[in-house]
């Protein structure tokens, strides 16, 4: 697996206790604490989000094109390759994803999964109402995720009430803050708001995939002789693809910490259907 915004592999050894893997390090920190510090947030502006964004974008269409999926892209699953204020102009990433635990390659004639995983606040309503699921769908409403928090700093289904708040994911209910007149909280524009639009829909079947969203022109502004465009085309990537065992993951290694926000197969609280009908 190699892509300029996907984290590197670099080596494996193994000890008595754990099987190790030696990957890129990179020293920019994850893009939540990025986006959690005041200095950071007030200076973004929406030509480097829209960079920041769409190579996320390009990592993960590409993962899609190979047929792997990552089943667990959050901020803090997002990590900073240099800082984004400098050298703008660069092609040389901004940041690259990380922790491929609950990935797997699928077939793209079975796509379907059955294994709930990943993080609660960004997990798609298939996910939270127990149906099978294509982690492709999945992994695009994980993006819609990340672009609204990118732009707000919130969470777009974030409740007092956990029971709420998994409704509300379960009906696809979000609204925008309003503006508070500072320049950070005009990033959601118009534009932006259409791209979250088409991933953050409830119908996995009407969700935009991650290639369909670059007709959009948000996406396309500010783009010309940055980065390249983006590809679906196959790399040659070994996949090794068991059919009907949604339990081969990338590292194998479906024993999750079970920290707070976390979806651990037969644990996530399933909302009923009848409840969203």
């Amino acid at each position: 697996i190699s892509h300029p915004s996907i984290v590197s592999y670099l080596h494996s050894f193994t000890i008595p206790s754990h099987h190790c893997l030696v990957l890129e390090y990179l020293d920019g920190g994850e893009l939540f604490d990025f986006l959690n510090l005041d200095e950071n947030f007030h200076r973004l502006s929406e030509p480097i989000l829209r960079r920041m964004w769409s190579e996320l974008c390009r990592a993960v269409g590409w993962m899609h094109g190979v047929g792997l999926v990552h089943r667990d892209i959050k901020l803090e699953n997002i990590l900073l390759a240099r800082s984004p204020f400098q050298n703008t102009h660069s092609p040389s990433p901004l940041l690259k994803l990380t922790d491929f635990g609950l990935s797997r390659f699928i077939n793209p004639s079975s796509p379907l999964l059955t294994t709930r995983c990943g993080s609660e606040s960004y997990a798609a309503p298939e996910i939270v109402t127990g149906q099978p699921y294509d982690g492709r769908q999945t992994d695009a409403w994980a993006c819609g995720v990340v672009l609204y928090a990118m732009a707000t700093r919130k969470l777009p289904f974030d409740d007092e009430s956990r029971r709420h708040y998994l409704l509300r994911i379960a009906k696809g209910e979000y609204t925008w803050p309003p503006s508070s007149g500072h320049p950070a909280s005009e990033l959601a524009s118009e534009g932006l708001r259409n791209v979250v639009a088409r991933l953050l829909v409830r119908d996995p079947s009407k969700r935009a995939r991650m290639i369909e969203i670059w007709d959009e022109e948000w996406m396309k502004a500010g783009q010309e002789g940055v980065l390249d465009p983006p590809s679906c085309v196959r790399d040659k990537v070994h996949e090794t693809l068991t059919e009907g065992d949604d339990e081969i993951m990338y590292d194998h290694d479906h024993e999750r910490r079970g920290c707070e926000g976390e979806l651990v197969d037969g644990e996530i609280p399933i909302v009923a259907r009848s409840e969203v009908s």
